[in-house]
C-alpha cells in the first residue's frame, strides 16, 4: 500500500499501516529512526526491542512508540515462535504532539503497557479499523484511518494518565456507564446490580466506596446536569425537559431541580439567558 496524504485538518499528514504475523526470523533496525513517528502495538507473542542502553521484551498489551530520528532496532523476541503486532507510521500535525508525549524508561524506550480491560480492547478497536479502512478504495479512506489511529492514540493516553477511573472496580464503571446511558429510564438498582453482575448490596457498597455517593445520587446529579444544558439551549418545556432527565412528573422535577441548581427551572432558563445575551 502507497503512501497517499491526508487532508489537513485530520491529525496526520500522511498514514501508512498494517498487520504481522513475524517468525523468529523477523527484525529490523533503523539507526537513524524511520523519518516518521512509529507505532507498534504487539496482540500476541512478544518482541523484543534494542535501545543503545538496553534492551526490552514486549508481550501481549504493550506499544512502543518511535519518534521520527530514534534509534530502531526490533523484532521477534527469540523466546517466542511468533509476534503478532500491529504497527503504523505517520506524521502528525503539530497540535495532536501533546498526545505523544510518553514517557522514557531508563533504556530510552517509550513502551506503554495496557491491562486487560476496556481500554486495551478499544485500543486495539482503533487500530484494527484504521488498518482496515486504510486498504479500502473508497474515498476518504486514509481520513477515516487518521480518525481511527486518533482514537487509539487518545485511549493511549487513558492509560498512561494514571487516572483513579482506571483502578475502578470493573463492575462500578459497568454500573455508572449503565446509568448515563439509561439517564431517562426510571432507576432500579436490583435491574443495575443484575447488569453488572453483582449482588445489590455488593454493588451498592462498592459504588459508595469509589464513586463517593450512591447509585441513586450519582444518576440524579447526570440528570440535573443533563437538564441544566437543556434549559440552557434548548425551547423545550419544562415538561419536556422533566421527562428527557427521567421525571415524568414536572412538579417534582421541580422541586428536585429548586434543590440541586438553587432556582426553578424557569429562573435557572432566565438567569442563563440573561448572562448569555
Amino acid at each position: 500500500m502507497s503512501k497517499r496524504p491526508i487532508t489537513g485538518s485530520l491529525p496526520v499528514a500522511n498514514l501508512y499501516c498494517g498487520e504481522f504475523h513475524s517468525n523468529r526470523s523477523y527484525a529490523t533496525r533503523r539507526p537513524r529512526g524511520s523519518g516518521d513517528w512509529l507505532l507498534i502495538y504487539t496482540v500476541a507473542g512478544g518482541g523484543r526491542f534494542l535501545t543503545p542502553h538496553g534492551s526490552r521484551a514486549a508481550g501481549p498489551g504493550d506499544a512502543v512508540l518511535y519518534a521520527p530520528e530514534d534509534f530502531q532496532d526490533y523484532g521477534t523476541s527469540q523466546e517466542e515462535r511468533e509476534w503478532h503486532l500491529l504497527w503504523v507510521h505517520f506524521a502528525p500535525k503539530p497540535q495532536r504532539n501533546i498526545w505523544l508525549r510518553w514517557p522514557k524508561a531508563q533504556d530510552g524506550l517509550k513502551l506503554l503497557h495496557m491491562e486487560k480491560g476496556e481500554v486495551r480492547e478499544k485500543f486495539r478497536a482503533a487500530m484494527d479499523r484504521m488498518i482496515s479502512v486504510a486498504r479500502r478504495e473508497i474515498p476518504y479512506a486514509l481520513d477515516l484511518a487518521g480518525n481511527a489511529l486518533e482514537e487509539a492514540l487518545l485511549w493511549a493516553g487513558v492509560a498512561g494518565s494514571g487516572d483513579a477511573w482506571l483502578a475502578m472496580d470493573a463492575r462500578v464503571r459497568k454500573a455508572s456507564d449503565y446509568l448515563i446511558a439509561r439517564m431517562g429510564e426510571p432507576f432500579a438498582l436490583e435491574q443495575l446490580a443484575t447488569h453488572c453482575g453483582v449482588s445489590v448490596s455488593r454493588l451498592a457498597h462498592l459504588f459508595k466506596q469509589q464513586m463517593g455517593t450512591s447509585p441513586r445520587n450519582f444518576l440524579e446529579q447526570h440528570r440535573m446536569q443533563h437538564a441544566c444544558e437543556l434549559l440552557r439551549l434548548t425551547s423545550l418545556t419544562v415538561a419536556e425537559i422533566a421527562a428527557e432527565a427521567g421525571y415524568p412528573d414536572a412538579f417534582y422535577f421541580s422541586n428536585r431541580f429548586r434543590l440541586y441548581a438553587g432556582a426553578s427551572p424557569s429562573r435557572f432558563r432566565r438567569n442563563s439567558a440573561a448572562l448569555e445575551g
